[in-house]
């Protein structure tokens, strides 16, 4: 007997919702709000969008596989209504693609190796005039359960970034809450939270003026480093589940900090990132949470020599004195900025007594001394 997998009942649902139909392939057209393109190609034309498919997103394997067993019916494309006569395929634009640079010759010939296109067009027995399966729905909200679930926690995941802009998307424009995001996706509600964060991360720093082209390419990296506390707490960065939707992340007066964490880790343009590769954030947090560490690196030592800077204060018992009690004088006077709405608390009180008791303690042993 079979059975029917999570995505096969989401696909199922959609279906339902929609009408199953056949439309002619010259009237389909690439999303050109697809999440999976960068935000510079949001809303670009229909070739370029072709040309970026196609280089980007592999779109000569699915056209191999249509010149060879040609175009599966089982599987239709999700569309919603253009203008005129068109229809937005809002999934599936990898599979129109394929068909699209198998019948249009100007097209494949732009693509970057247009050679296999062109023995591929020959073997295909595909036209404008071709009726193409399609379900169509009402509009791009009814598409969400599918496109979600198939493209961040199914077996055809996006990057990252995609995945993060998706939900930011969700979030933003359709009012969905991060538990809504993640019981219709299938994933847990702190990941949800963590790429709404990361993706409004890197939002603010290109509204910053920061370079984030090297940050959406690799924008992996900055998840990691979302994940190292030490890092957060230098950018003054919220849990992901804490993070407010539509406000910046960062407060006004962590700019700084945000703008040389992204040169430390991605470079920009006139330095080169300090890390190698992901496995070195972890070093990278330890370094900044030091003071001494920090003072390297923006000094423009390497990340080695800061974090051996590290590491020989912390074998110097005078220095690791000097930090422990400097840590101790400015967690006190931070304390005192909500003392005054705690004043009859008795845990509070306790709490106070043993910081006094702690500072006598010093005293008398320099009295000792």
């Amino acid at each position: 007997m079979d059975h029917e997998t999570p995505e096969s009942t989401r696909m199922r649902d959609v279906r339902s919702m929609g009408s199953q139909t056949r439309v002619r392939l010259r009237s389909l057209r690439l999303d050109p709000d697809n999440p999976r393109l960068p935000a510079d190609m949001q809303g670009e034309g229909q070739e370029e969008l072709a040309v970026h498919l196609e280089l980007g997103f592999d779109a000569l394997t699915v056209a191999e596989s249509i010149a060879s067993h040609g175009y599966f019916g089982s599987e239709p494309l999700i569309v919603i209504a253009g203008e005129g006569d068109e229809w937005i395929v809002v999934e599936g634009n990898r599979r129109l693609t394929a068909l699209l640079g198998l019948v249009d010759p100007e097209l494949r010939a732009q693509f970057g190796n247009p050679t296999p296109w062109e023995a591929l067009a020959s073997r295909a027995h595909v036209s404008l005039d071709d009726l193409i399966p399609v379900v169509v729905l009402p509009d791009r909200s009814a598409a969400t359960p599918i496109i979600g679930f198939r493209h961040i926690s199914g077996i055809l995941q996006w990057q990252p970034y995609a995945q993060a802009r998706y939900i930011a998307r969700l979030v933003d424009e359709e009012g969905m809450s991060f538990g809504d995001v993640a019981d219709m996706i299938g994933i847990e509600r702190t990941k949800v939270g963590n790429l709404y964060r990361d993706q409004a991360i890197a939002k603010q720093a290109g509204d910053l003026g920061i370079e984030t082209g090297p940050l959406e390419d690799a924008f992996s990296l900055l998840t990691v480093a979302m994940s190292t506390p030490k890092l957060r707490t230098h950018i003054g960065a919220p849990l992901g589940s804490k993070a407010t939707p539509g406000d910046p992340p960062i407060p006004a007066d962590k700019a700084g900090e945000l703008r040389e964490l992204v040169t430390w880790v991605y470079g920009d343009g006139e330095n080169e990132p300090v890390i190698g590769d992901s496995r070195e954030i972890s070093r990278l947090g330890n370094v900044v949470a030091s003071p001494t560490g920090l003072a390297s690196l923006r000094g423009g030592d390497s990340l080695e020599a800061s974090l051996q800077k590290v590491k020989d204060e912390e074998t110097n018992p005078r220095q690791r004195l000097l930090t422990r009690l400097r840590t101790g004088r400015k967690s006190l006077v931070a304390a005192l900025d909500d003392l005054s709405d705690f004043i009859d608390d008795d845990e509070v009180a306790d709490a106070v007594d043993e910081a006094r008791a702690a500072a006598d303690a010093l005293l008398a042993a320099l009295d000792r001394g």
